[in-house]
């Protein structure tokens, strides 16, 4: 079965030539082209789609030599600045740097500018008119925002990282409750990620077991997406163990879901690779 990881990060360690952006923590993790190209063969993934890690800031530069180096492998989500005097020309700007998607962080918009302000519905509209998908980093405080933005703009392709980084408890059953909701716009998907950040249990992170079967009479499987999440799950369960969480761990997935999850929803989105 061809599968592609729809989520994972790329940069060097080695500073000399692409340094770090010094307003975030530098990672120790290895992650580099060379590595992930590794990991993916080992687990026999076909392709991933590289989200510009916040480490660069918006210096695309390495992710985009990756691309550029394996056009067959990788395609590429750009980090929009929501502060750049025109965001909107920057989206245009990186669509002709061979990015099919952005995506959209809360964090990096002005002091007191919500998601969903002016400025965070003009670029999520020029995104759809671009045909870039936009992929959303939020956490279930945003939910409100995006179901705003996808209710004005159904044209725009959109996906929530992360399971929308809701958490497993009791006390959070109203925002998982809320992602799902969110189902109604058609325009919607979802990513299957961060298990491990998500649970609060070791592998197999039996805990989210029952988000998998909700999100699929929610969403449908040509809608929801795996992702790893690379390199981050190489330290925490393994790249490879990291597909296993589909193929092995999550309970009576038929082969069109397993299709659906594993590749046909991120191609569906993002384009076919190869």
């Amino acid at each position: 079965m061809r599968i592609i990881d729809a989520h994972l990060h790329v940069w060097l360690t080695d500073l000399s030539k692409y340094p770090f952006n010094p307003r975030v923590a530098a990672p120790t993790l290895r992650a580099d082209a060379d590595f992930l190209i590794e990991c993916m063969d080992d687990a026999r993934i076909a392709g991933a789609l590289i989200i510009q890690p916040i480490v660069y800031g918006f210096d695309h530069r390495y992710v985009t030599g990756t691309l550029k180096s394996h056009p067959n492998r990788f395609r590429g989500m750009c980090l929009i600045d929501p502060q750049h005097a025109c965001p909107e020309d920057e989206l245009a700007r990186w669509r002709d740097e061979g990015y099919i998607a952005v995506r959209l962080n809360p964090n990096l918009f002005p002091p007191e500018t919500p998601l969903d302000s002016p400025l965070g519905h003009r670029i999520f509209a020029e995104a759809g008119h671009l045909g870039m998908p936009v992929g959303f980093l939020i956490n279930p405080d945003h939910f409100g925002a995006v179901d705003r933005l996808c209710e004005a703009h159904p044209e725009t392709v959109a996906v929530i990282d992360h399971f929308g980084h809701c958490r497993p408890t009791l006390s959070d059953g109203e925002q998982f409750s809320h992602l799902l909701h969110l189902a109604r716009h058609p325009n919607l998907h979802v990513k299957l990620s961060e298990f491990p950040r998500a649970s609060f249990q070791e592998w197999p992170y039996a805990d989210l077991h029952p988000w998998l079967p909700r999100l699929l009479e929610a969403y449908g499987a040509p809608r929801l997406m795996w992702a790893t999440d690379f390199p981050f799950i190489v330290p925490q369960c393994g790249y490879t163990r990291g597909l296993t969480l589909m193929t092995d761990e999550a309970p009576g997935l038929d082969e069109e879901t397993m299709h659906w999850l594993l590749a046909g929803t991120a191609e569906k989105v993002f384009g076919t690779w190869g």
